[in-house]
């Protein structure tokens, strides 16, 4: 896929990701059980920190620089994520999220020649991770009606 088709297709998923979340009421968006331990507030910060550090990468991976080291200990790496997230408001992690939005974008603009990692990077943390959350997003809202 071309750039212009990558940044087309995270503008349909974001698109539609953003519909998903918009659809659950503001007092079960931070009820936990999107998936298991998650609410919808979770996994809205999620996708914005890693559209955020995929930028970083991108940026890296344009620039020649080597990938830093993976966490020691990538279970109380993701819980820091989580914890960090649960602490900005809903209206915070929308706006974090449009503007790591935009720097993932640009990052993958930057590129006069698309390296295939800097293809795959970019799918795998915007619209595929995108349209993975909203359907948990979706089947949650779905499966709490009349409950």
């Amino acid at each position: 896929m071309n750039r212009e088709g990558l940044l087309e297709r995270e503008a349909k998923a974001w698109l539609d990701f953003e519909a998903a979340f918009a659809s659950v009421p503001p007092g079960r968006r931070g009820v936990e059980g999107v998936v298991p331990g998650w609410s919808t507030h979770d996994l809205l910060w999620h996708c914005a920190y890693w559209a955020a550090d995929a930028g970083d990468m991108l940026a890296r991976l344009r620039r020649g620089d080597p990938e830093p080291e993976a966490p020691s200990d990538e279970a109380a790496f993701d819980a820091g994520i989580l914890a960090e997230g649960r602490g900005v408001t809903w209206d915070e992690v929308i706006a974090q999220a449009e503007r790591n939005r935009e720097r993932v974008r640009a990052a993958l603009s930057a590129f006069e020649d698309l390296p295939e990692e800097a293809v795959t990077l970019f799918t795998d943390e915007t619209f595929e991770h995108y349209e993975e959350h909203a359907a948990q997003i979706r089947a949650s809202v779905g499966g709490s009606e009349g409950g």
